[in-house]
């Protein structure tokens, strides 16, 4: 009897817990719907694709049995085919001019580190590019969470169009004083080697001639004489084939020569993989908005830096060199009821490269 009490005992105590764990589940996943529900809300997903006739080219022109050949590059048309999701909170002098986002925005204030709302903010863009016949991506996705006392951010961009690319968490505290914020922190960063040639440890000049060298990337030339003038075929012998690309020495060291070094530095440093970095950071934004005037500033400082890997970026050994940063301004006036002045820009110097941008001018409204 006392057997059949406990184990009826047990099976209400396993009900009772089942129970307990089915009303838990069902709780939890209704607040992740919930949060889920707000972190999407007010979001905009978007997609656009433009098109355009690309630039024409200058023209251009080869010497070819005793005539000539017109060798002008001809490019098809531009395209610009982006994807993303935004939540982005405007600031007071921020408008949204356009009924739909085209993907083409540009705003100065998207590179704060500061938003102008407290919680989360994310922007996920890519962008397929053809321009001027050239093709590549650009990629920018960050999310970042907002409070009183701190500010974190996850980030990766990858900008072909300036070759620089890199994935960062970012992670600060943060202290307001009016309208003053002031954020102090660290952040880990990945990113390619950079600041590396291989060029330069595979060919010693002196050592090895252009011809070795064009042999090794997997060029053969074939010499040929004509009454006192000689000179070499080239071919191009790396896909196996024999493919007839320059009749000239000129002509494949001038059009040829250096796109082989290129390849040869961008298949090396894939070897080496991504490198990792901490780094220190100290950033300050000032942001006051008026109908008439407002002011908005911002700089991140990164002065103290720690590779991980191998081959993390060596920096110089003057005084300021091993000193990056990212850095804004959005200023706008209305100077009288027809005249007004803006300006806006960014500059940002990581690993050596310089990314920047800056608009000004005036509007004058003829009443």
């Amino acid at each position: 009897m006392d057997a059949k009490r406990v184990r009826t005992s047990n099976k209400e105590e396993k009900e009772k817990i089942m129970k307990n764990i089915l009303v838990l589940f069902l709780l939890i996943s209704t607040i992740c719907t919930g949060q889920i529900k707000d972190f999407f809300k007010y979001s905009t997903f978007y997609t656009s694709m433009t098109m355009g006739t690309s630039f024409i080219e200058d023209g251009d022109y080869t010497a070819i049995n005793k005539g000539y050949e017109d060798i002008t590059q001809v490019n098809k048309h531009d395209y610009n085919l982006t994807l993303g999701l935004r939540k982005i909170a405007r600031f007071d002098y921020e408008y949204k001019v356009k009924t739909f986002y085209t993907g083409t925005e540009d705003n100065v204030a998207d590179a704060v580190t500061i938003g102008n709302s407290n919680g989360w903010e994310y922007l996920f863009s890519y962008s397929f590019i053809r321009n001027r016949g050239d093709k590549f991506a650009e990629q920018n996705f960050w999310l970042r969470y907002l409070g009183d006392r701190c500010v974190t951010k996850l980030q990766y961009t990858d900008n072909q169009r300036v070759n620089l690319r890199f994935g960062s968490f970012d992670t600060r505290l943060r202290v307001t004083k009016g309208n003053w914020d002031l954020t102090v922190g660290a952040v880990a960063r990945i990113h390619p080697a950079y600041g590396v040639t291989p060029i330069d440890d595979f060919w010693i000049p002196g050592e090895n001639t252009f011809q070795d060298l064009a042999e090794d990337f997997g060029y053969a030339p074939e010499p040929w004489m004509q009454g006192f003038y000689i000179d070499q075929n080239w071919y191009d012998v790396s896909g196996g084939d024999s493919v007839l690309i320059a009749t000239s020495n000129d002509e494949f060291f001038h059009h040829y020569f250096g796109d082989a070094i290129v390849r040869f530095n961008e298949l090396e440093l894939e070897k080496l993989g991504l490198q990792r970095e901490l780094s220190a950071v100290v950033g300050v934004a000032y942001y006051k908005y008026t109908p008439n005037v407002w002011l908005h500033v911002w700089a991140n400082c990164l002065p103290i830096h720690y590779g991980l890997d191998e081959y993390s970026f060596e920096y110089g050994e003057e005084k300021y060199d091993n000193i990056e940063w990212d850095a804004g301004i959005v200023f706008g006036s209305r100077i009288t009821k027809s005249l007004g002045m803006f300006i806006e820009g960014t500059h940002m110097k990581y690993w050596e490269k310089p990314v920047y941008e800056i608009k000004f001018g005036f509007n004058y409204l003829i009443l």
